[in-house]
């Protein structure tokens, strides 16, 4: 029998006035939002696998808050203190997917100390060197600043394409808000849901408009979004979003 996961939504920093228009391509918007960063902890029901999606971002320094939008990260939400809140050791972590290397994902995972951190090979291989145009959202390229993912570069397994991590949680390349993007999904008792990083950051990229998803404003091009929504159309029956707080809707989803 395949192993079934639950899914909590864990806020690990907010952006308190993000523009609308940079989450949903075409939409002609002046409206600013708060968005919360979001980690996704998903526990096996049947195994010891405690599996995190992105571990959000780290508090801003002086220098790298020059590069983003306001983001506002405490000392509460840095990912262990915020498994430590809800009843969970962070050594118990087995497993961290990286949906993508973008600054507000991939901060403070040097405090889960076992676990297995897995990147798409294209992902890291792109934020390492990236166009000039996408460095301050990999925050690369800078003197005297470092990614956060860097801090366990060690620990990192680079994954080609499609890979089943464990029964019950596949890892899927969904190529779209970057050239390495991936998505989670995983098997739950009421259906197979995806945590897919930042090609959902609200619900109405994915429920979309006139019956028609909505990519990122924020993209390594729109044919390969379009390309990864009709995977996820097949592979998964409910699809999360990472900057949505109609997400705490629910404490727990599967």
């Amino acid at each position: 029998m395949t192993a079934q996961f639950t899914l909590e939504p864990l806020v690990v920093g907010r952006f308190p006035a993000f523009p609308l228009k940079r989450f949903l391509y075409q939409i002609d918007s002046s409206e600013t939002i708060e968005a919360p960063c979001i980690s996704w902890l998903a526990k096996s029901t049947s195994t010891d696998a405690m599996v995190l999606v992105d571990t959000g971002p780290a508090t801003p320094t002086e220098e790298t808050a020059k590069f983003h939008v306001e983001v506002d990260v405490k000392d509460e939400n840095r990912i262990d203190r915020v498994l430590r809140a809800n009843g969970i050791d962070p050594g118990q972590i087995t497993e961290v997917l990286f949906t993508h290397l973008h600054f507000d994902h991939c901060s403070y995972a040097e405090f889960l100390p076992n676990a297995r951190i897995l990147v798409q090979r294209k992902e890291l291989q792109y934020a390492v060197a990236p166009n000039r145009e996408h460095r301050t959202g990999y925050e690369a390229g800078y003197r005297n600043v470092f990614p956060g993912w860097m801090k366990v570069f060690d620990r990192i397994q680079a994954i080609d394409g499609d890979i089943e991590v464990t029964p019950g949680f596949r890892v899927l390349a969904l190529p779209g808000h970057t050239t390495g993007s991936a998505g989670a999904i995983f098997d739950t008792a009421q259906g197979r849901h995806a945590v897919v990083g930042d090609l959902v950051n609200q619900m109405e990229n994915w429920k979309g408009a006139n019956g028609k998803h909505i990519p990122p404003t924020q993209n390594c091009g729109i044919d390969e979004c379009m390309r990864s929504f009709a995977r996820l159309d097949k592979e998964a029956d409910i699809v999360l979003a990472s900057h949505d707080y109609r997400m705490l809707d629910s404490s727990k989803y599967g």
